[in-house]
């Protein structure tokens, strides 16, 4: 959260990045753990921290953008969220000049506690870097 001269929350980058990896699809389709934060690094180019991740996911459930559930690791947009995918163009890098003003436009977040299990996060890290390790060592040896 960043405040703002009125002491008002603001949407952030992480919210954004997470938003744009669960409608990066077309169309939109549920994802794991683990594909949320590779397509988020994809299109960011930086590995989300849980706080972050978390975050997002607790605003934009709360915003009615995503669903959102650890016991099954199911995460995927609403119909809302992936409304938001229509003004997305130019590619992957297309996503931080559509979605952050979209998010602006719907006001306001509203901060939701929204939690993983103890370890989950740090496990789904390490999985996503063991593969892009592996990719990297495979396209190595071509």
């Amino acid at each position: 959260m960043r405040p703002e001269d009125d002491g008002q929350a603001s949407w952030v980058a992480g919210d954004a990045s997470v938003l744009a990896a669960l409608i990066n699809d077309t169309p939109p389709r549920p994802h794991t753990l683990v594909e949320v934060i590779a397509i988020a690094d994809g299109i960011n180019h930086s590995v989300l921290t849980e706080a972050e991740f978390t975050n997002a996911i607790g605003r934009l459930a709360a915003a009615g953008l995503v669903e959102a559930d650890a016991g099954t690791d199911r995460y995927q947009p609403t119909d809302a969220g992936a409304a938001l995918r229509k003004r997305w163009r130019h590619g992957p890098s297309g996503w931080i000049q559509a979605i952050p003003p979209q998010l602006g436009k719907i006001g306001v977040p509203q901060d939701a506690v929204w939690c993983l299990p103890s370890g989950i996060y740090d496990r789904a890290v390490q999985e996503y870097l063991a593969r892009m390790t592996e990719i990297t060592k495979s396209n190595r040896s071509r």
